[in-house]
């Protein structure tokens, strides 16, 4: 994956996380986790739609996730509206609606199990992979550009620390979880005596 392609997923993966704190929350942090959190957080200000006018974030956020599934799954040219709506975490009537709106763009087709009609299928059109495409080549441009101002190994650093702290939150949060769940349990144990 190119790296200007990695960092505009990084931007709109990591945008709903990184918004879930309130700015009080904001404020009473250290100052470097403050300068980390809010240097994070501006991107989402960033308004990559504009580049893209005649389409919604969800819009672009659902073709490119169904793209995605079609390199993942080579064979599959099909993907499960539920299974769609999972790996964007998202509820299933909105991707209904964004996908109603795909397909009278011509960008999508769906299509219904005929042996389980409770099961509904998503394939992208010619004219949607173009849409892809198209929409990649304006994000790659823009990145390739402010790239390009900046030094290689920076921008490699860079996205080694990102990794890094991902990782590092990722095990944290796990931890906690686990915790929380021990302590839940033995609540429970303790409440059941």
């Amino acid at each position: 994956m190119a790296l200007t392609e990695r960092f505009s997923h990084v931007i709109f993966l990591r945008r709903k996380n990184i918004t879930m704190l309130n700015i009080n929350e904001v404020m009473k942090m250290d100052e470097t986790y403050r300068k980390f959190f809010m240097a994070m957080t501006q991107f989402h200000k960033l308004k990559l739609g504009d580049l893209f006018p005649d389409m919604t974030k969800m819009d672009c956020m659902t073709l490119m996730t169904i793209a995605h599934f079609y390199k993942e799954e080579e064979e599959q040219k099909k993907i499960n509206t539920s299974k769609l709506a999972e790996r964007m975490h998202a509820k299933q009537s909105a991707i209904s609606r964004t996908l109603k709106k795909l397909e009278e763009k011509g960008l999508i087709e769906r299509t219904i199990d005929k042996e389980d009609r409770r099961n509904t299928y998503v394939e992208m059109t010619d004219k949607g992979r173009q849409a892809v495409a198209e929409n990649k080549k304006k994000v790659n441009e823009v990145f390739e550009a402010v790239f390009s101002k900046m030094e290689k190994k920076d921008i490699e650093q860079l996205a080694a620390y990102l990794d890094r702290i991902y990782q590092l939150t990722r095990q944290e949060i796990e931890i906690r979880t686990k915790q929380e769940e021990n302590e839940t349990k033995t609540e429970a144990a303790d409440t059941a005596e």
